[in-house]
């Protein structure tokens, strides 16, 4: 027995991972147990009342802003009901004959068109007015502001209205004048000037559902929340989710057990919903007589809290502490692998690939080593490629040096061509050849990517001479500089293929003569550069959608000059397109001012090695 005992504490041929158990089994598992009940326990009630009270502050919010947005209609409806026009058709006697019902009925279209509140995301309130004894407004079909009660008088919402209130809220329940459900306010109206009328019609103001539907979807606890209002017959009357819409929960358990709470208060209490833990929290309004409703999971909500990390880290103080004892006992067992990993590691570093790492035990080492061996040929494998690349990327270097001829003998051909053509006395020859040499020689730019900004817009005055010659009267542009633009530096040819655009798209599809105006200028510590055409114009929405992309085609042009300025000045440069008052588009480029090549020389190297 004691043989057995002693052969298995040797642990040769059992995995790292089962020792590692075995040890910390009783003295990890047992006080953590513990702890985490003790931790449990007392966190539970302080999750409890902080959730509560964080989704009873949301609810409050909901309800302050359904009893706003229930004022501003309240006050739209103040306002048209209070107009003095409107007050004196209403208080005048019934029309006699069919003039004055059309009078009549255009006054009051007139005045209800005049009003016009936007509500949130821009949504409208859209009012409406119901007149009593008005069965001819339904020979008149023109206004849609304007009807006769007889439209109404049969609905039941309408049948519930009190007599005497400052205005009744009417939950969506399609019979809105509009496609989309809404919730209506309706305020009875009154002969004020004429007191022989005590009652003439119904206005109602109704407000898109979404309004709604959008600030109970802000304010639910959490993503898997589900916040939704219902009335005193708990119908659905407001809820993000529209397929909830007039449902009727009255036979959900957790609604039966707040219904009776329904009249007035608010609370939060704990269910199971399909068998998930649920916190279900509510809060009635008072006017009109609904109750807010959040269902959340309770996972989603008994997160991070500093009171459980504190206890927690008590927790793991004294494991590691008990733990530490044992680590002990098993640093010589452990260590012996690892230090011989650390020595062969030692021996890579220096330079020496050829040290195999040799593992007898049966474990997780056994493993690890078997990939590092591998991992250390591959890694002799990509130094001989690598050296092998350096080797081509130098010839590479050699053969552009050796490319450098090029440009000389393409400048003195030119020059060449240039003497003929004055000894011939051609100058639009000798002015069309200058310019394309000075065009050439500001693109090369020796090699540098990063160049004055005054060499850049040489190179377009270049461009541009050239095209006039091209297009004759039909081109015509200027260029203008303030003094404050020069000193400082850019990208290279980013000016050149944004005129070539404009030239392109812009001048040659117009008839008639075409200008483009460049303007440079400095804004604060910005270069602002501003390429205009009055051509026949783009959409300026797409253009610059595609420099928000990764666009090619077209557009492959105009992404290249984009990106270029970005990743040399940063994600606040770049280019921006937008209509101009006339015909034509503007292009603007921006980038900060620098007068130093100081933290650019990597870019400039770069380009010159390419």
């Amino acid at each position: 027995m004691l043989k057995k005992l002693a052969a298995f504490l040797t642990f040769n041929s059992v995995s790292l991972k089962v020792r590692l158990l075995l040890y910390f089994l009783f003295l990890v598992i047992l006080p953590t147990s513990i702890i985490s009940i003790t931790i449990y326990n007392e966190s539970y009630r302080t999750i409890t009342e902080n959730i509560s009270t964080a989704v009873q502050k949301n609810l409050n919010m909901v309800e302050t802003l359904f009893m706003n947005k229930f004022e501003e209609m309240d006050s739209l409806a103040d306002s048209i009901y209070m107009n003095p026009e409107m007050t004196e058709l209403l208080s005048a006697e019934r029309p006699v004959d069919q003039i004055a019902v059309v009078n009549e009925l255009t006054n009051l279209d007139k005045i209800i068109d005049g009003y016009s509140m936007p509500g949130a995301d821009n949504r409208s309130y859209i009012p409406k007015l119901y007149m009593l004894d008005r069965p001819e407004y339904q020979l008149y079909n023109f206004s849609r502001n304007i009807s006769t009660i007889s439209e109404i008088e049969k609905k039941d919402w309408y049948a519930a209205l009190p007599f005497k209130s400052r205005y009744t809220v009417v939950p969506a329940d399609g019979s809105s004048s509009g496609a989309a459900p809404t919730i209506m306010l309706a305020k009875r109206l009154f002969g004020l000037n004429n007191l022989t009328i005590p009652y003439v019609g119904l206005l109602t103001i109704e407000a898109d559902i979404g309004n709604f539907n959008d600030v109970l979807d802000q304010l639910k606890p959490s993503v898997n929340s589900r916040i939704f209002i219902v009335d005193q017959a708990a119908h659905v009357v407001a809820s993000p989710d529209t397929a909830l819409l007039n449902r009727s929960l009255a036979g959900e358990p957790y609604i039966q057990r707040l219904l009776p709470f329904h009249a007035g208060g608010s609370g939060s209490f704990e269910t199971s919903i399909r068998d998930e833990a649920m916190l279900v929290s509510y809060r009635s309004i008072e006017s009109p007589d609904w109750t807010i409703v959040s269902v959340s999971p309770v996972s989603d909500l008994n997160g991070k809290l500093v009171y459980i990390r504190q206890v927690m880290y008590i927790v793991i103080a004294v494991c590691m502490a008990l733990a530490l004892l044992m680590a002990l006992l098993l640093s010589n067992n452990i260590t012996k692998p690892i230090r011989k990993f650390i020595k062969s590691m030692s021996y890579a570093r220096e330079g020496n690939f050829d040290i195999a790492i040799q593992y007898k035990r049966k474990d997780e080492f056994t493993f690890l080593f078997s990939q590092y061996n591998k991992m250390i040929r591959q890694i002799k494998e990509l130094i001989n490629q690598l050296y092998i690349t350096e080797v081509k990327k130098k010839e590479a270097d050699l053969k552009a040096l050796q490319a450098q001829i090029n440009p000389h003998f393409l400048y003195n051909t030119l020059d060449s061509i240039n003497w003929i053509a004055l000894r011939h006395k051609v100058p639009e020859i000798s002015q069309m050849v200058t310019s394309l040499s000075d065009f050439f020689r500001y693109s090369l730019s020796k090699g540098r990517n990063i160049i004055p900004v005054e060499d850049e817009l040489q190179q377009v005055r270049s461009y541009l001479s050239i095209q006039q010659v091209r297009f004759k009267d039909r081109l015509d542009y200027s260029i203008e500089v303030e003094p404050e633009v020069y000193g400082h530096y850019t990208v290279k040819l980013i000016l050149q293929p944004l005129v070539e655009n404009a030239l392109i798209h812009g001048i040659e599809k117009r008839r008639g003569k075409g200008v483009i105006e460049l303007s440079a200028r400095r804004e604060n510590d910005w270069i602002v550069i501003d390429i205009g055409d009055n051509g026949v114009g783009a959409n300026v929405g797409e253009l610059n959608d595609m420099l928000r992309s990764e666009a090619s085609g077209d557009s492959f042009g105009l992404n290249n000059v984009n990106e270029r300025i970005k990743q040399v000045f940063g994600p606040d440069s770049g280019l921006r397109y937008r209509s101009n008052e006339g015909p034509g588009v503007t292009v603007t480029v921006r980038f900060p001012c620098v007068t130093s090549l100081e933290g650019m020389e990597y870019e400039a190297e770069d380009d010159h090695s390419r």
